[in-house]
């Protein structure tokens, strides 16, 4: 029955005048269909909407109990209400009315209030059941071609209902599934007890971080697959968990194409920091072509100590390039790589100038990373230059985390820097650099001249 329509009412009788009282009794709330014969009630009801059967017993060609046998044994009518209305009053014939399937049993001659009491009544309880089925069966088309995998899965993991999308990615048959556990049929093993885990905490009740997350999926073919899922609670009328339905979307290729994606970018970032490091060795090569063509010493050391803090700044980019990291460099490596630059470049004074390093294993910022490579590489030349006239002597590094700050100390057992030198009022460049090159970083610098020389920089992590 549609919304704009009025009930379609079957009034079976043989006497036409019974037929125009109940067409009477049920105007103008009702439209009422006639028929005069139990076979030509059950022609109607093969081919027309009926929403309710009012039914004679007595008739010539079959009895009304016959008529409502066939019609509630139909499976495309069993559910139309049928009042049998008839001048039969005796308690078995009520009783054989009942076991026919009939859903009333009227006397005649009927009561219109009663008549359409029971009508209305009736007509409200297959109203109810049309409107359960129609929600049924739009959940059922819904489950069917919806176009994300669903299964529903009872409180013992096991697999009761999956659509044909989830067959489709399990590539197998439904009945194939129906029936089995959920996590030894589809989940690799080594997600398996992890999973029972966190299902029995879901239908517990804790769903929390368990509605919505990603996880590998295991085909029957032994292929997994990555999905998406999205876990909802089943619940019955009264509110007991019975269950999970879980909608499930393969995003295997969407994730093949994003890991592409971040691997050509990680390949581009290398590249950039590739020529960024070979243009910075050019110009590092350029100033000692250029200091070539100087005889005076002041100036040939100026350009020596201009490539040699290029030369740090293109060992923060290798390094950059050598890793998966693509913003932070290991300052281990990092430090090593500049130390070792610095005793290569100044062969003679360093030959006999031990070196020690403590150095964590502590990934750094690039822009954190240069700003100490270049403070080591003053501080080491510095060393070189002025700490052992003899040439012999120790330098020690050491860096270091505790909580939120780190600390950088250079320390040698060299003459000590001269009482008269200060961080932040010095004219030699080096010093003058090192200390914009703190400030730089939000750091602090002390100089310790009691043994030698020791130059420790503490700055916090942001």
């Amino acid at each position: 029955m549609q919304n704009n329509e009025l009930p379609r009412i079957l009034v079976v009788d043989d006497d036409q005048k019974n037929v125009e009282l109940m067409e009477a009794y049920l105007s103008p709330d009702y439209e009422t269909i006639p028929a005069y014969r139990g076979k030509e009630a059950l022609e109607i009801l093969e081919k027309d909407e009926i929403d309710l059967v009012l039914l004679d017993v007595m008739m010539p060609d079959m009895k009304g109990y016959e008529v409502c046998i066939k019609l509630k044994e139909d499976i495309k009518t069993q559910f139309i209400p049928v009042i049998i209305v008839s001048a039969l009053s005796r308690k078995k014939d009520r009783i054989q009315g009942l076991e026919a399937g009939a859903d009333e049993f009227l006397t005649k001659p009927v009561d219109q209030i009663e008549l359409k009491t029971r009508v209305k009544s009736l007509l409200r309880l297959k109203e109810l059941y049309d409107r359960n089925i129609h929600e049924k069966e739009l959940a059922n088309k819904y489950f069917d071609t919806a176009d994300v995998m669903l299964i529903v899965i009872d409180p013992d993991h096991k697999i009761k209902l999956i659509n044909k999308k989830g067959c489709k990615i399990m590539a197998c048959e439904e009945m194939t599934l129906i029936g089995t556990d959920f996590f030894n049929t589809m989940v690799p093993e080594r997600f398996r007890e992890s999973g029972i885990e966190d299902f029995y905490r879901f239908i517990s009740g804790n769903i929390s971080g368990l509605e919505n997350f990603e996880a590998p999926l295991l085909r029957l073919d032994g292929e997994e697959r990555i999905v998406n899922w999205h876990n909802t609670l089943l619940k019955n009328k009264n509110g007991k968990i019975t269950g999970m339905l879980s909608s499930g979307e393969d995003i295997t290729e969407r994730k093949r194409v994003e890991e592409a994606l971040i691997e050509t970018e990680e390949i581009h970032e290398k590249e950039i920091h590739h020529r960024i490091k070979n243009n910075l060795q050019i110009i590092a090569s350029l100033l000692d072509l250029e200091a070539s063509n100087f005889t005076d010493p002041q100036v040939i050391n100026a350009f020596k100590e201009s490539r040699d803090r290029i030369h740090s700044i293109s060992i923060a980019h290798e390094e950059l390039y050598r890793s998966r990291d693509m913003t932070n460099v290991a300052f281990q490596d990092y430090a090593k790589d500049v130390t070792n630059y610095l005793y290569q470049m100044n062969g003679q004074q360093a030959k006999n100038i031990k070196l020690r390093m403590e150095v964590e294993d502590t990934l750094l910022s690039v822009d954190r990373a240069i700003h100490l490579g270049l403070i080591l590489n003053e501080l080491i030349v510095n060393c070189f230059k002025y700490a052992f006239p003899d040439g012999k002597g120790n330098i020690s590094i050491v860096f270091h985390r505790k909580d939120d700050q780190f600390t950088l100390i250079v320390a040698d057992n060299g003459i000590g820097i001269q009482k008269e030198i200060e961080i932040g009022n010095t004219k030699t460049l080096g010093m003058q650099l090192v200390n914009e090159l703190v400030k730089q970083i939000g750091g602090n610098i002390h100089i310790d001249r009691s043994n030698g020389t020791k130059v420790t920089i503490t700055f916090k992590d942001k």
